[in-house]
């Protein structure tokens, strides 16, 4: 099945765009202080939630294993082992 829009994503956030950068920790990859980061969301965990910021590098790269996961989804629809995480679920 052919998905064009599935190339088509937007680009990943960047530190001069119009989103809300702050100056702070990078809770994901790299964990740097003091760089500017995007909130992307938040976490809960067993007593405790907080709000998860990531820098620029690291915001990009969680886009690409987003996309390289849809990818692979698609590759086989409809295929209950054609997830990433179906199969990542598996071997655990």
């Amino acid at each position: 099945m052919s998905r064009p829009w599935r190339d088509a994503w937007p680009l990943a956030a960047r530190a001069d765009d119009r989103n809300h950068w702050v100056t702070g920790t990078c809770w994901l990859y790299c964990r740097r202080r003091d760089v500017r980061v995007l909130w992307i969301g938040s976490v809960t965990t067993p007593g405790a939630t907080g709000d998860v910021y990531g820098c620029g590098p690291c915001v990009a790269e969680l886009a690409h294993m987003a996309r390289v996961q849809a990818h692979e989804r698609d590759r086989i629809p409809d295929h209950p082992e054609g997830s990433t995480s179906a199969r990542w679920a598996k071997e655990r």
